[in-house]
Order: structure tokens, then sequence, then C-alpha cells
């Protein structure tokens, strides 16, 4: 019959319950740096809409501003004419309900509030979100309004999205630089699970709105 080990000591996982450990607040592995937001300039909207006023291209033959050494010289009347249905960006709002207990969230609120990190990771999602429509917005994304002469054609369809690694090395990289189009690399990834894709900024394209 085997003894019983007699200790004369607190054991480990006695021990261990009387400590406090040391938690973290939650980690949310889908958050992203979210630049492109910083390098976008902002401006406040009256009444919830945008509206972009562009002037018409001149007309070939129009008379234009002219630079006069005569006084006598007939100057030409001219006038700018604008486009009568500017383009119009409405204010979209993003909303969600955060359900909390307040039984949980009066007994567990030490040493990380429940309701303030539940907030924080509400907020997190909103910003992403706001990113993301940045970019892909039927109507207002970036890589929707991308000007015609800016985009990438390819030979083969889709390509992967290590292709579209490869082809931004050569273009400068600085804090100043902007979003690389990145076309319907999401798609392509799908069918790639193992090639990393992890967008660069560059000065390759240009953005028109």
């Amino acid at each position: 019959m085997a003894t019983a080990e007699v200790r004369h000591t607190l054991t480990e996982q006695q021990a261990r319950q009387l400590a406090t450990v040391t938690k973290t607040v939650p980690m949310m592995e889908a958050i992203t740096p979210r630049w492109l937001i910083t390098f976008l300039s902002w401006v406040p909207v009256e009444a919830g809409v945008y509206r972009l006023n562009k002037v018409k291209p001149t007309r070939p033959g129009t008379r234009t501003i002219e630079c006069a050494p005569d006084d006598e010289i007939d100057l030409p009347e001219i006038y700018v004419d604008c486009e009568k249905k500017p383009r119009e960006y409405a204010l979209n709002a993003v909303t969600s309900v955060l359900d909390v207990q307040t039984r949980i969230s009066d007994l567990y609120r030490s040493p990380h509030d429940q309701i303030r990190e539940q907030l924080r990771l509400m907020i997190e999602k909103v910003k992403e979100r706001q990113e993301t429509a940045l970019l892909n917005n039927a109507e207002y994304g970036l890589l929707n309004n991308v000007a015609p002469e800016m985009r990438v054609k390819t030979r083969d369809g889709t390509p992967p999205p290590t292709t579209w690694t490869n082809s931004s090395r050569g273009c400068g990289k600085s804090p100043a630089s902007f979003w690389r189009i990145r076309a319907r690399s999401q798609r392509s990834a799908a069918n790639a699970p193992s090639a990393a894709f992890r967008p660069q900024p560059s000065r390759c394209l240009a953005i028109r709105l």
C-alpha cells in the first residue's frame, strides 16, 4: 500500500487561488492601422450632403482669356460654364445596439470596466466599417471612382495578390504616399489563401473623384 506524500509547504495550485493574475483588455485581431483615414482631408458637411461642382471642359474654338499689349484690341467676352447637375454625396449613418447585463457589469468591473471595453470594441468595428466603405462603396468608394486612364488592365484575368505586390516594388513608399489600387484583389485572395497580401502605399496610381 502506497504511503501518501506528506507536504510541509503550500502547494502551487493552492497558492494560485490567492494570487491576482495580470489581465489584458480584450484583443481584436481584425483591427487594422487605418492609416487611409488620416491621409484624407475632412470637411464639415452642411445638411449631410456634399456637392461636387465642376466646370465644363472648354470646347475647341472657344474664345478664352488673352493678353492684350494694345489697349485698343477687342477683348473676348467669356464666362465659366459649370455643370447643371453636379454629383452629390449623402452622408451614411452606421448604427448598432450594445447589449450588456447590468448584473455582469456590476459584479465584474475590476480591473477592466465591462461596459467601457464593450463600447471600445464596438467603436473599433464601426471605424473598420468606415474605412472599408471608403475603399469599396459602390457610390463613393475610391476603388469604384478611379480615373479610367489609371486602371490597370491584365492579360489573363484577375491577377493573384502576389502579382500586385511584385508590381508595386518599384513605386515610392513614404508617409505621403497614397493607397495603391488593388482592384479585385479580395476575390483573387480567396482562390489563393496561402498567398499573403499586404497593401502597401504607392505613387503608381491616382484616384480621381
